[in-house]
């Protein structure tokens, strides 16, 4: 059972402290609270909507103590994505905090007695650009097998405090952050606000965040505040994921933190996530790798794509057999993402597969040439698609620059582009868009 595999080890740190803005618990407390609000807990599934992560996080734990299926929900990402998921997963009860406590709020009547959702612990919305979200049906035995992975690489103990500064929403989050620092007795502090460098700086100092996860577009915005203060942070491990590494980023981050251990990992939320992972000590030599596979998973590459197979791979999306079998197939999650394996056994990831655009006969992931331009200080965002033109694929790039003309933009993609990957397109733009989960989104290959 997942709820006593995490709570024995909570109780080895009885006086440790789970903690935000307003409020703090002890593990010892958390416990209680936890198993206080599960005995009322008794339908299938509820959502977990709270304005608080600490109360996301305390809902969330509750329903695994109960037995329940819990559905995280973020409001940061608006009401219409949020309802959005409420209707696709029919979720008829919310567990919130609207009113200052923690609640169960009825959405509707419609509680569907049949569906099978005996082994499923949790159901993680997957941030796709378009379309509806899928629910990822993520089982007790993946989420103790992905917690057993980590633990064995992941060098933390109950002297660290880490920072969660992303909503729960994210598998990455629940699993990769909160899980496992109740596991290895963490300090644990949520952080509510908006994504601020400046503030974040702040709070790693006054709270003296020893651990911290992110994207590399979160760490870059952040290493550049810290340059620019000249603060030195305690910052002792950091885990990076969520989108491609880029070279600039990897120096910029060494030479901001030089003393931090630096975790390049890569997971989906179907992997419930974490798939594999690069000791910090290869970081500054192969700092476009996301290491070696976990022990609980096996993986091939097939025509270019990853291939994973073990214990920690999803059980399906939920109410979706169609869109299950195409990614599942004799036990094999295909995770769309091109990938290329080094003598050793390191993964490197390219890009998406769906994302790759064909010109002139070659292969071109656009997240390639949006790396080549965010090297460039005054690039801020960049995204690249593909417009269908008769029979060939047009290569177009919207860029949001701080002053930089079309003409430098060019400049740029010769400068450290080959010739077959120099957009046909090039639009300056003040705004794009991003999805649910703060990736930008990338249009779909238009046709001309």
């Amino acid at each position: 059972m997942l709820y006593d595999f995490i709570q024995e080890r909570m109780c080895q740190f009885s006086n440790q402290i789970i903690s935000d803005e307003t409020r703090k618990f002890t593990y010892s407390e958390f416990v209680s609270a936890t198993e206080c609000f599960s005995r009322g807990l008794i339908l299938p599934k509820y959502g977990v909507l709270c304005k608080s992560e600490l109360n996301t996080a305390l809902g969330v734990f509750a329903c695994i103590k109960a037995g329940v299926t819990a559905v995280p929900l973020s409001a940061r990402y608006g009401e219409v994505h949020v309802n959005q998921i409420i209707q696709h997963m029919n979720i008829s009860h919310i567990i919130t905090d609207e009113n200052g406590v923690l609640e169960v709020k009825k959405m509707s009547e419609l509680i569907d007695e049949t569906e099978d959702l005996i082994d499923v612990a949790l159901i993680m919305c997957t941030s796709g650009t378009t379309g509806k979200p899928k629910g990822a049906m993520i089982t007790y035995e993946n989420l103790i097998a992905n917690l057993q992975d980590i633990e064995r690489y992941f060098k933390i103990n109950d002297s660290d405090t880490i920072l969660i500064a992303r909503p729960i929403y994210h598998c990455a989050v629940l699993t990769g952050e909160f899980f496992i620092s109740l596991c290895c007795g963490l300090n644990i502090r949520f952080y509510n606000g908006e994504f601020s460098p400046f503030r974040l700086i702040q709070e790693i100092s006054d709270s003296q965040v020893t651990v911290l996860g992110g994207t590399p577009t979160l760490f870059y915005h952040l290493c550049q505040m810290i340059g620019r203060s000249k603060m030195k942070l305690p910052l002792r491990v950091i885990a990076v994921s969520g989108e491609c590494m880029t070279e600039s980023v990897a120096d910029t981050m060494r030479k901001t933190l030089p003393d931090t251990d630096i975790y390049s990992v890569y997971g989906l939320t179907e992997a419930s996530p974490r798939v594999s992972a690069l000791p910090p000590e290869q970081f500054d030599k192969y700092p476009l790798s996301v290491g070696f596979h976990l022990q609980s998973v096996a993986i091939k590459i097939e025509n270019s794509e990853l291939l994973i197979k073990g214990k920690t791979i999803m059980k399906g999306y939920y109410n979706e057999p169609t869109q299950t079998s195409k990614v599942l197939n004799d036990n094999w999650l295909h995770t769309g993402d091109s990938a290329v394996m080094d003598g050793e056994g390191r993964i490197t990831v390219k890009g998406r597969i769906d994302n790759m655009i064909i010109r002139a006969g070659m292969n071109i992931f656009p997240q390639e040439i949006e790396n080549a331009l965010k090297s460039h200080s005054r690039v801020v965002e960049v995204i690249v698609y593909g417009k269908q033109n008769g029979v060939t694929q047009k290569l177009c790039m919207k860029v949001k620059t701080d002053s930089l003309s079309k003409t430098d933009i060019m400049g740029i993609c010769q400068k450290h582009l080959p010739s077959y990957a120099i957009p046909d397109e090039v639009e300056i733009v003040d705004f794009i868009p991003r999805n649910a989960s703060g990736k930008l989104v990338r249009p779909r290959i238009l046709t001309s």
